[in-house]
C-alpha cells in the first residue's frame, strides 16, 4: 500500500488564503490525504525594539496564526477532512522547507493574491514553487479565485 499524501496549505490571512484553502481541503477529501495548515509569522522587524515590545508583538503574531488556522481547520472538519495546524516564527521559505520535511508533505497549496502588492510576488512565488519542486521533490497547486493558476509537477521539472 503507498504511503498517504500529505497536504500543506500556507496561510497568512489574506483574501487569497480560503479559496486555496478550500481548495485544498476538497484535493484532501478526493486524495485521502492528510491536511496542514501553516502560518508562519516573521519578527525579524522587531529587532529594532525593546525586549519586552517585541516578546508582547511576536505572542500577538502567533495568537493571530492561531486564529487563522483555527478557522481554516474549522473549514476542513466541516467538509469531513480532519487537519492539523502549525504556526512557526522565522524566514518562511525556511520554515516552509521545515514543516515539508518534519511532515512528509507531498503537495504544497499556495493562494494567488489578488492585488500586485501582494506579499508573495510573482517573482517570488515562482522561485518558490521551483524551489520547492527541485529541491525537495514537492508539488506546488498555486490556487486563484478557487482555480490552479500554476502547477509544478516532477514530470515539468
Amino acid at each position: 500500500m503507498a504511503p498517504m499524501a500529505t497536504i500543506l496549505c500556507p496561510t497568512r490571512g489574506g483574501t487569497a488564503s480560503v479559496p486555496a484553502q478550500e481548495w485544498a481541503i476538497d484535493l484532501a477529501r478526493r486524495m485521502g490525504a492528510d491536511l496542514v495548515f501553516l502560518y508562519v509569522s516573521n519578527t525579524h522587524f522587531l529587532d529594532r525594539f525593546s525586549y519586552p515590545r517585541s516578546v508582547d508583538i511576536s505572542a500577538e503574531l502567533d495568537e493571530l496564526g492561531e486564529f487563522l488556522l483555527a478557522m481554516a481547520q474549522d473549514r476542513a472538519e466541516n467538509a469531513g477532512i480532519p487537519a492539523q495546524t502549525v504556526v512557526r516564527q522565522g524566514e518562511f521559505r525556511e520554515q516552509l522547507a521545515d514543516v515539508i520535511r518534519e511532515h512528509n508533505v507531498s503537495i504544497v497549496v499556495i493562494g494567488l493574491s489578488r492585488q500586485s502588492t501582494g506579499v508573495l510576488t510573482e517573482t517570488y512565488r515562482t522561485y518558490l514553487s521551483r524551489s520547492l519542486l527541485e529541491e525537495l521533490g514537492v508539488e506546488v497547486y498555486v490556487i486563484g479565485d478557487g482555480q490552479v493558476m500554476e502547477h509544478y509537477a516532477p514530470n515539468d521539472a
